[in-house]
């Protein structure tokens, strides 16, 4: 029995000295930035800001990798099946706790399958309603619906999308009677915002700044708590709905049982690059507001989430049956 409880003991000694050896030649290889979503989105401009100086600061390539499909779950399991040693990273979005609570069975778990990194920045939605909707405000809004119960609607992009969640929590917190009309494309339900098919929608303030400085939609707040840097004249909803927040964030995981040394270096190397101005400014021309937190921030960010996407979830499905 001593010795096979004595070769046990070197079995974990010797893994031990690898993984420390691992941490401390880290990177040795090229890097990769898997991103759960297609090109051109705002998860997929982030990872390549982060990649661009991750590249310089570490002095190995980091490519982003485009994984889309299943509301995020394909890209987040591959990084699940990774090698834990640095080489690939998740940029991790609300999608990696809502998506549970909406897929049965997946192949992950995501409290048990990831590391967390560094929390990178906040993207709020913003309310916008059609300039046929006579409501300039939140507080006039909310009066339209209620005088009127399940007469006005809003456009809902994708279940557990950021633009159904921030209309469902208004409409729990508030008890109006809105209905929803689903869309497959962000660019349709815009535009029939516009056109006035549908009264408000929740879309990413990046994507509607253009139609709203031109006059054709009209912004009645934001979804994060405070105003955003992007467009600090708009109002947040908070200011209406005080407790209420619905902003993206965006960060970065790992998979589980990375060495601890290698989630410090990454995590320092990634605060180093958003401080950089031109980091700063194209997040800023996205929507989006740096908070630069570590492992412990993004940890505690997912934990909330899911138990407050959880509860609003779960409302949701018993209203439905």
């Amino acid at each position: 029995m001593s010795r096979v409880l004595s070769g046990c003991c070197g079995l974990a000694a010797a893994l031990s000295i690898a993984t420390l050896a691992g941490a401390q030649t880290f990177p040795d290889r090229p890097l990769r930035i898997v991103v759960a979503f297609s090109t051109g989105t705002a998860a997929d401009i982030v990872a390549r800001q982060i990649a661009l100086k991750l590249t310089d600061s570490l002095g190995k390539q980091v490519v982003v990798e485009n994984r889309d499909g299943a509301a995020g779950t394909i890209g987040a399991g591959l990084v699940a099946r990774a090698t834990p040693d640095g080489h690939t990273m998740l940029i991790a979005s609300p999608s990696i706790i809502v998506s549970p609570l909406l897929i049965k069975d997946l192949p992950y778990d995501v409290a048990r399958d990831f590391s967390p990194v560094a929390l990178m920045a906040m993207f709020p939605t913003v309310l916008v309603v059609g300039m046929q909707t006579k409501a300039a405000t939140v507080r006039e809004l909310l009066d339209l619906a209620k005088a009127s119960p399940g007469k006005l609607n809003y456009a809902n992009a994708g279940r557990g999308t950021a633009s159904h969640l921030s209309a469902e929590l208004m409409r729990s917190m508030t008890g109006v009677n809105i209905v929803e009309v689903p869309y497959r494309a962000t660019a349709q339900a815009l535009n029939d915002t516009i056109s006035g098919e549908v009264a408000m929608y929740f879309p990413n303030l990046a994507s509607a700044l253009p139609s709203i400085r031109a006059g054709r939609l009209r912004a009645l707040a934001v979804t994060g708590a405070q105003r955003s840097q992007a467009a600090p004249d708009i109002p947040a909803l908070a200011e209406t709905l005080p407790g209420y927040e619905a902003a993206s964030w965006y960060g970065i995981v790992l998979p589980t049982r990375t060495p601890s040394a290698v989630i410090a270096r990454l995590h320092r190397e990634i605060a180093k690059a958003l401080q950089d101005s031109d980091v700063k400014q194209r997040f800023l021309n996205l929507g989006g507001d740096i908070v630069s937190g570590g492992p412990g921030d993004l940890a505690k960010t997912m934990r909330a989430g899911t138990e407050k996407w959880g509860r609003l979830v779960k409302e949701i499905d018993s209203q439905r049956k």
